[in-house]
């Protein structure tokens, strides 16, 4: 995110701290798109991420005067999002099905890159991957976030969301040349 659109955020983190009138109301109009299809990626489900995103809005106005460093909003309401959403799965799921990603060894230097595709295409094979995967690639790509501001949010350390961006670049890759995962022989 670049050091204008960061300026943008932090204003709009003090006057919502300061209680200016309107001021929650702008966020929400700013925020609500991005972190509603956040939570739909890593729920699946339109109405949970509805449900989540409720919990959100009220999370925030409660903890957003607390929040230490205004320039990190967006980075916090997206850890707020994933902590809701991520109860939520572990609710729905047991723990060991939350968490059934396996990896193979991590090698920076295979990245493979991907041609312009379809928007529906792309959001239809986001939908097929594992969460882990799903979360970083939107947090990376559609969300703009660093590895460092994903490694928080997520709750790992930043090599293991190079990791899952590698793995879930390869997933996508895959899915949208046709090839169903796990299949392919590398």
């Amino acid at each position: 995110m670049d050091s204008e659109s960061r300026t943008q955020y932090e204003w709009l983190a003090l006057r919502c701290q300061s209680g200016e009138a309107g001021a929650f109301e702008d966020l929400i109009g700013v925020m609500e798109r991005p972190l509603l299809y956040y939570a739909a990626s890593l729920t699946g489900s339109m109405d949970s991420a509805l449900d989540v995103l409720q919990e959100v809005w009220i999370k925030a106005f409660g903890g957003i005067r607390k929040l230490k460093d205004p320039g990190s909003l967006r980075p916090w309401l997206y850890t707020v999002t994933h902590g809701i959403a991520v109860d939520r799965i572990r609710k729905s799921y047991s723990r060991e099905q939350a968490e059934k990603v396996q990896y193979e060894d991590f090698q920076e230097a295979e990245e493979p890159s991907f041609a312009e595709e379809d928007a529906a295409q792309v959001h239809a094979a986001l939908n097929q991957i594992g969460l882990h995967h799903r979360e970083v690639l939107v947090l990376h790509f559609l969300e703009d976030l660093s590895l460092k501001e994903i490694a928080k949010v997520v709750g790992c350390s930043e090599g293991t969301v190079k990791s899952r961006i590698h793995y879930g670049k390869r997933q996508m890759k895959q899915i949208l040349e046709g090839v169903k995962y796990g299949t392919a022989n590398e």
